[in-house]
């Protein structure tokens, strides 16, 4: 029977979209010099913060992590050596 979810294209768009996902962020922070989990983390939380399926708590910026929020529930991840 079928199975009924939400549309993710805005998830899939935050990870993957080309300039302004998660992946393209990092591969940007890959092709420069001297960048740190910290350059990323910077660089993470100052693009993605509007998006509303990204979340950062004062908590997780202070210990690198930030969340998604996926169609069956929110999920962190760990910035340090992502």
């Amino acid at each position: 029977s079928f199975i009924e979810f939400p549309d993710n294209q805005d998830v899939l768009d935050l990870i993957d979209k080309k300039k302004v996902g998660i992946i393209s962020l990092l591969d940007d922070q890959c092709k420069t010099p001297a960048t740190t989990d910290k350059t990323f983390s910077t660089s993470l939380y100052s693009n993605c913060k509007t998006h509303p399926r990204f979340e950062a708590s004062f908590r997780q910026v202070g210990l690198m992590k930030f969340g998604i929020k996926h169609y069956a529930g929110p999920v962190e991840y760990t910035i340090e050596g992502f």
